[in-house]
């Protein structure tokens, strides 16, 4: 079952007063809502950055999806175009440094989000870390 939501450290985690029908997780005090608001680091904040971005970006709702290197098992990659705004996505869903072959992608512009602090680009090929995911502006 899913355990009650963890607002901050205080007793059962501020999701009631009462008596909530599953235990509190163990590591309520440290892992919280609370905690991670304060961290410009944390899986909340970046997920916040994440739906700004979708927010911001009509292509990235509306665009036109084309899958990308479809035969590589480890990087999910596919761009999405509306006008003439693409947005290039690349995910690293494995636990190991991946890369993707772009030819076709002469040219990345600053990434727009990015889960890590650099991503390593040598003319077409991208090499991504473990479980990086980021976002490109094309054009």
């Amino acid at each position: 079952g899913r355990t009650p939501m963890q607002w901050d450290s205080s007793e059962n985690a501020q999701f009631t007063s009462g008596e909530p029908w599953l235990p509190v997780n163990d590591n309520y005090k440290n892992i919280n809502v609370s905690v991670q608001d304060k961290d410009p680091n944390s899986i909340l904040n970046h997920f916040r950055k994440m739906v700004k971005l979708r927010k911001d970006n009509e292509v990235l709702v509306y665009g036109d999806y084309q899958l990308l290197d479809e035969n590589n098992e480890d990087v999910y990659a596919f761009t999405r175009t509306l006008n003439n705004e693409t947005i290039l996505v690349l995910l690293n869903f494995t636990n190991h440094d991946a890369t993707i072959e772009l030819p076709e992608i002469s040219h990345v512009n600053q990434a727009m989000i990015n889960n890590y602090h650099s991503v390593e680009i040598n003319h077409s090929s991208i090499q991504l870390k473990p479980y990086q995911g980021i976002l490109f502006k094309l054009n």
